[in-house]
């Protein structure tokens, strides 16, 4: 019986003692940084901006995209047969979830890529955020198609 407490108490103070060090609460502030940032991110993205990957995105960046293309920072700018992509689609974001660790971010929601009113994919998809010098940096993407979803949007 002793050994089942002392195991019980051992447990549940490791719970406590991990979640007191993992993730911390995000403030409304934080929230619309990242927010900002995001919206920044996907309108370069969209438009393709050779400057928002030189001023926000480290050198170490990687991508998985959900048309199963990895790709580094280097790469994508390389990458001529995704540069027009984008061209004249939008994006809609849902069920946005944040979590922050310090000064990285994640991000995970779903997306909808729109030409007019027409879904043309939408994806699951998660997003790693690096706070440096104030700002907040785009360090990585994963993208899932969700279910039912998977479509031929992919470059020429």
């Amino acid at each position: 019986m002793n050994k089942t407490k002392l195991i019980l108490i051992s447990t549940s103070l490791f719970f406590i003692t991990q979640i007191s060090f993992g993730q911390k609460k995000v403030s409304e502030a934080v929230i619309k940084e990242l927010e900002a940032a995001e919206a920044k991110m996907f309108d370069a993205i969209l438009k393709y901006d050779p400057v928002y990957w030189k001023d926000n995105v480290p050198n170490d960046y990687i991508t998985i995209n959900a048309d199963g293309v990895m790709q580094t920072k280097g790469q994508i700018l390389a990458d001529s047969a995704r540069k027009n992509l984008y061209a004249g689609v939008s994006v809609k974001l849902f069920d946005r979830k944040i979590r922050l660790y310090g000064d990285v971010a994640i991000i995970n929601g779903r997306s909808q890529y729109l030409m007019g009113d027409k879904i043309l994919g939408e994806v699951y998809h998660t997003e790693i955020w690096i706070k440096e010098k104030g700002e907040w940096m785009f360090d990585g993407w994963q993208g899932t198609y969700t279910k039912g979803t998977q479509t031929s949007f992919k470059p020429e």
